[in-house]
């Protein structure tokens, strides 16, 4: 399927079809007084724009569309005229009838214009961001992390009791000799994962050894002491934790940006929905058997 994508004609049918469509929508005193009218305003080209960078920015575009020098100017109303030519004559053939990749091209390509109606110019000012981080406070949470390393016995060469006795012998002489963090490495099995985490999630170390062994290590007090052993479905461990701290709402200040951020993917979205449920009332469904909507 993607080498289909990557035909030249069918990218071309699919951008020139989408644009057709914006145009269409868009236009305004642009529209088509006939089949062989093609005019050409700033409206026309600021779309045209738009569509070439694959980004739909009107700022960017007026700001490109009006530093133009005449000359490129004019290729660049001689490739929107050429294009629009070519996708009308396409069209007009069928070639963008019963054709699945066209359509769902099309679909996404109307999808990223209804995202547009968002003006990205409109920054959200302060209350509304607030509100907006208020109402979403779930999202911006720290997890709980930990720091620490741990020597592992594995239970594919070796009984699981087995591999418990010699994690059980070790600590002892770990202890005799206070041995450092550092030292991890020159003890026990190569581990699947990680052998030092530092400063890993709660969800990330759960992921890596399970839910009963990351309590165990949430539970122990940090220092230099080691600790174990501790199960996991891969073998056995040791561990030393170093530091942890627990899971925390963040402040607005600390994601200021990200709300932000959130905000405009929120908005973007909403005016997506609106837009095609705006559009989606001039239509009735008709099902055979069922009725109609």
């Amino acid at each position: 399927m993607s080498s289909v994508f990557r035909q030249p004609f069918v990218q071309f049918l699919i951008s020139g079809a989408a644009l057709f469509l914006a145009l269409s929508w868009f236009g305004g005193e642009n529209e088509l007084d006939d089949q062989y009218q093609i005019v050409v305003d700033d409206r026309a080209l600021l779309t045209y724009l738009q569509f070439q960078d694959k980004a739909f920015d009107q700022a960017q575009a007026t700001q490109i569309l009006t530093s133009l020098n005449p000359e490129a100017r004019s290729r660049l109303i001689e490739e929107y005229v050429r294009d629009e030519i070519m996708v009308r004559e396409a069209i007009s053939m069928g070639l963008d009838q019963n054709d699945d990749v066209i359509r769902q091209r099309l679909v996404q390509k109307i999808d990223f214009i209804f995202q547009g109606f968002v003006d990205e110019s409109t920054e959200p000012n302060q209350a509304e961001l607030q509100a907006f981080f208020e109402q979403n406070q779930d999202r911006y949470r720290a997890p709980a992390q930990a720091t620490f390393t741990h020597i592992f016995f594995n239970v594919r060469d070796r009984e699981r009791d087995a591999a418990k006795a010699m994690a059980t012998g070790l600590l002892s002489e770990l202890k005799s000799k206070n041995a450092p963090f550092e030292a991890a490495g020159e003890y026990g099995d190569r581990f699947f994962f990680l052998r030092n985490y530092v400063d890993r999630s709660e969800k990330l170390i759960e992921d890596h050894f399970g839910p009963e062994m990351t309590e165990q290590i949430f539970a122990l007090p940090p220092g230099d002491t080691w600790a174990g052993p501790f199960s996991s479905r891969y073998g056995e461990h040791l561990v030393l934790l170093r530091n942890r701290s627990a899971a925390r709402d963040l402040g607005f200040e600390e994601v200021a940006r990200q709300v932000a951020e959130d905000f405009m993917i929120e908005k973007r979205n909403e005016a997506r929905v609106n837009a095609y449920e705006e559009r989606a009332k001039k239509y009735r469904v008709n099902v055979p058997g069922v009725s109609a909507k």
